[in-house]
């Protein structure tokens, strides 16, 4: 992906989301709008601070520069696919 592909992909994802909120499809194929702060639920260690097993509240969702979601969990990014999203 070019800079500019990336550049139009953020502008045209961030008309439909913004960092403070995700869409998120069920099990059933219904569509949610979770707003910061939501749970999630850690897949992997990630020392010191993210256990496997803990809940945890994302703060906010960040894109990388290589264009990767990221969760900001107590002010520091982790990659989402470490966790789970509860609905609840």
């Amino acid at each position: 992906m070019t800079e500019n592909e990336a550049r139009r992909y953020i502008e045209d994802l961030f008309r439909m989301v913004s960092t403070t909120s995700i869409l998120v499809i069920d099990s059933k194929g219904v569509l949610h709008r979770l707003n910061c702060p939501f749970r999630v639920y850690a897949v992997v260690d990630v020392p010191p601070e993210i256990k496997e097993g803990n809940h945890y509240l994302v703060d906010a969702v960040r894109l990388s520069i290589d264009i990767k979601d990221v969760f900001i969990i107590k002010g520091k990014g982790y990659y989402i696919w470490g966790f789970l999203i509860l609905l609840e």
